[in-house]
């Protein structure tokens, strides 16, 4: 069980990505306050919770008995996604592009919360991951990763201040681009592997 908890939680980790959140939190330093940061770290991370922890009790039961969607489909789908998204940084070395001053009004849930941190790809995991191993042990797997994630944002300004200062950002998100795109080949493999109903 432990071990199905540390694999969730690596998967989760990665998917993730806190460098995305340093980049866009040290960003937006430059518009509002240390403390205005912290409430919206808070807040994106409440949020996420609660959307991923929802759709890993429940997805799997919207998508086959109300959406008709096979979980096979779901990896399939998700999978492909979470290789673009790792080959885009891989490329340019960034994961998204720059917020539009409109979309400023309420970062703490978009774009942060949604699709930042709650995202096709950690709610396709969320969902995927939760038919293979109880709903319990992947929500715990995701509250410990979305800490994680939370305590970086916390410090995003500094640690962001140093990536910056010895040009590692792009590396590092290139980095975490392989890493994502591995879990994007692995996830369609397993869709492929499992049985249709």
């Amino acid at each position: 069980m432990l071990k199905i908890y540390i694999d969730n939680f690596i998967i989760f980790i990665v998917l993730l990505n806190p460098m995305s959140k340093i980049l866009f939190l040290f960003l937006l330093s430059e518009k509002v306050s240390k403390q205005a940061l912290r409430k919206i770290a808070v807040r994106a991370t409440v949020i996420g919770m609660i959307i991923l922890g929802t759709f890993a009790y429940v997805g799997s039961f919207i998508l086959q008995s109300i959406l008709h969607i096979e979980i096979s489909s779901l990896q399939i789908a998700g999978g492909i996604i979470l290789f673009l998204i790792g080959l885009n940084a891989l490329q340019k070395g960034e994961f998204f592009g720059k917020v539009r001053e409109e979309e400023m009004k309420d970062v703490a849930t978009v774009p942060l919360a949604s699709p930042l941190i709650a995202g096709p790809a950690t709610i396709t995991a969320s969902i995927s991951q939760s038919t293979l191993y109880h709903p319990h042990i992947v929500t715990a797997s995701i509250f410990s990763a979305l800490l994680v994630n939370f305590l970086i944002m916390l410090f995003s300004v500094e640690i962001g201040s140093i990536l910056k200062r010895y040009h590692l950002m792009g590396a590092f998100i290139r980095i975490n681009g392989l890493f994502i795109a591995s879990i994007g080949i692995n996830m369609v493999l397993k869709g492929f592997k499992l049985p249709s109903n």
